[in-house]
């Protein structure tokens, strides 16, 4: 292997390293939503996934800098790997405030979020699996758009929580509670669309 092939197959490899962290933090994620509050112990584990993906992330920007041989734009692998660690931030973002806000029953809209965000972050685990041979591969292109579709999901959900809970919530603090929670978690789906949209650019510049 030349040492050109080996240095972005470094990259390549990270990219696989941290859309699987993300991908398994997932699945804790949507267990924690789907069996709450019998799952409220899973908590550290999603912090456990974030502190790993930083440091994933890191490692990631150290290599970049110390690169002159990047496989394409380093402004795009810089965003990759941000808007990767950015899903694992938010997920550990929403489960530290069910417990923050002490909740007591798991709104279903909050399941379904949580469902997104999971097969999202599956999506873009099979993404990159295949990301290396992007110019040729048409799992990345399929992964890329299946991702989109998800995010406009979530956006329904998200419109249609809202609205039952200024509907069905007298409590002021039960209202804020809820809208703070689906936002952020609306917000975590979004950056699975972000990586995608990062995806889309490469590919454009690459063609």
């Amino acid at each position: 292997m030349s040492r050109v092939r080996h240095i972005e197959n470094q990259f390549y490899d990270k990219f696989i390293e941290l859309s699987t962290e993300v991908a398994a933090a997932s699945d804790v994620y949507a267990a924690i939503a789907k069996d709450w509050p019998a799952q409220k112990s899973r908590i550290p584990e999603v912090k456990d996934f974030e502190v790993r993906c930083d440091a994933i992330m890191r490692e990631t920007l150290t290599l970049l800098e110390n690169s002159f041989i990047t496989p394409f734009d380093r402004e795009d692998i810089n965003l990759l790997v941000r808007e990767l660690d950015h899903i694992a931030d938010g997920m550990d973002n929403v489960t530290a405030r069910f417990d923050l806000y002490d909740i007591d029953d798991m709104r279903p809209e909050a399941v379904q979020m949580a469902e997104l965000t999971q097969r999202a972050a599956h999506e873009l685990k099979d993404l990159f699996d295949h990301f290396e041979n992007f110019k040729k591969d048409p799992v990345v292109r399929e992964k890329m758009h299946t991702v989109g579709t998800i995010e406009d999901e979530g956006d329904t959900v998200s419109r249609n929580a809202l609205a039952n809970i200024f509907r069905e919530h007298n409590d002021a603090v039960d209202v804020i509670k809820w809208k703070s929670l689906i936002d952020t978690m609306e917000a975590t789906v979004d950056s699975c669309k972000s990586v995608a949209n990062v995806v889309r650019s490469v590919l454009m510049k690459n063609a």
